[in-house]
């Protein structure tokens, strides 16, 4: 047989049996699964069932086969009486008393004398009866809560809280009253103590003149009637003249000068004292004064210089002149009055000194002459000699022969005198600025 039929009959063959083999392997899937799905309970009914055999052996015969034969078990049962005491004691377990009453009194009934059904019935009794009275039983009565026992305030009692309270309130209002009355003090201090160190200190390192405290001219009273009227209009101009012709001539220490403002009393005039109140007070002076009759047809004129920070006198000084006319008069004691108020320590000291100076004066010596004296004579000789230099337009000769008569001025005021001081200083401040002096 050629290799080729050979293949051609074992081709069919193999196919066959592998077919066979998947069938068989089907089949016993199928198999196992219907026996894995088997309940348990046939194996559970399958206990109860005892198998007995019974062979018979017969000497000389062949051994009989066993024959196993099913023999069924005895299952012990209740009786009609047992199943319903049975569910009585379930009810009376579950605490159904009715049911169970029932059930137990119907046993009792038909079996007499039945112990479990006469002790099952007074359990299902009493328990009833312990839960109908537990049902009926009142609710506790709640604990009243404790009521506050209300007071009827006295007169006296009502009083004394009103006075508590407003006494309270008008505390608590004074207490912020001296709060912002301290606190207002406080910032006043602050801002004051800050202006004079930036007057005092910062201005002279920045190259400038510190500056000097300024003078407000106020009214001047009058006690002369009709005579002394344009006298005391004009003491305050005559002032103001004086002190802004110093001005003029020290530079370096000018004091500002300006008239009292009037006081105003319009509808802001109340902002403007709030203001006032929380800024510090001007820097300078007040200058006031009376005017008032001398002895023996003299004019007197009384000044006070007063100090705006603190609002108190701080110098007076009382001028007296003899003269025809009250206007030049008190022109004259304007003008000394100004000299008082830059060089108050110079002009004092001088009063007193030059009495003595002049009455031990020796026959042909020159005149002693007072500071007051080289205050008008300085301003005479230097003032021109400054508006000179302002101008640009200098007379060298003459500004050269001011400026020596005004050197010879200074021999007669002591070393230690301020108006000294600040002559020097004029007077080297105007030779620098005229050549050859």
């Amino acid at each position: 047989m050629s290799r080729r039929r050979t293949y051609v009959l074992a081709g069919p063959l193999f196919a066959a049996l592998a077919l066979v083999f998947v069938t068989l392997c089907i089949a016993s899937a199928s198999t196992y699964a219907q026996v894995a799905a088997t309940p348990p309970a046939a194996d559970a009914a399958s206990a109860e069932i005892t198998a007995t055999v019974e062979i018979t052996v017969t000497p000389g015969t062949p051994t009989p086969t066993a024959t196993p034969t099913l023999t069924p078990t005895a299952t012990p049962t209740l009786t009609d009486l047992q199943s319903r005491l049975l569910l009585a004691n379930t009810y009376l377990q579950g605490r159904d008393y009715e049911r169970a009453a029932q059930l137990f009194r119907g046993v009792a009934e038909e079996d007499r004398g039945n112990t479990e059904a006469l002790t099952g019935l007074a359990a299902a009794l009493e328990g009833s009866a312990n839960e109908m009275a537990t049902l009926m039983a009142p609710l506790p009565e709640p604990t009243p809560l404790p009521q506050p026992t209300a007071v009827t305030p006295t007169l006296a009692d009502a009083a004394a809280t009103k006075v508590r309270e407003y006494a309270g309130s008008a505390i608590a209002v004074l207490l912020l009253i001296v709060a912002l009355y301290l606190a207002a003090h406080l910032l006043r201090w602050l801002l004051a103590w800050l202006r004079e160190l930036w007057y005092l200190r910062i201005l002279p390192l920045l190259g400038r003149p510190a500056a000097e405290p300024g003078y407000l001219i106020g009214q001047f009273t009058n006690t002369l009637g009709g005579a002394g009227e344009n006298a005391a209009a004009l003491v305050p101009f005559a002032l103001t003249d004086k002190l802004l012709a110093w001005n003029q001539l020290v530079q370096a220490k000018e004091a500002p000068v300006a008239a009292e403002p009037a006081l105003d009393l319009g509808s802001m005039a109340w902002l403007k004292l709030f203001w006032r109140w929380i800024l510090p007070a001007p820097r300078g002076y007040r200058v006031t004064g009376v005017l008032l009759p001398g002895a023996r047809g003299a004019y007197r004129l009384a000044v006070q210089r007063i100090d705006l920070a603190h609002n108190n006198v701080e110098r007076s000084a009382t001028f007296e002149l003899a003269g025809a006319s009250p206007d030049v008069v008190y022109r004259d004691l304007a003008g000394e009055a100004a000299k008082w108020l830059v060089k108050p320590q110079d002009m004092e000291a001088a009063a007193a000194s030059m009495r003595g100076l002049r009455s031990t004066r020796l026959q042909g010596q020159p005149d002693v002459l007072s500071p007051s004296e080289i205050f008008d004579q300085a301003l005479t000789l230097l003032l021109p000699v400054r508006q000179q230099v302002g101008q640009g337009a200098i007379d060298f000769g003459d500004a050269r022969e001011r400026l020596r008569q005004a050197t010879e001025l200074l021999a007669d005021l002591p070393a230690e005198s301020s108006l000294r001081a600040d002559l020097e200083a004029v007077i080297a401040d105007l030779h620098r600025q005229v050549p050859g002096s």
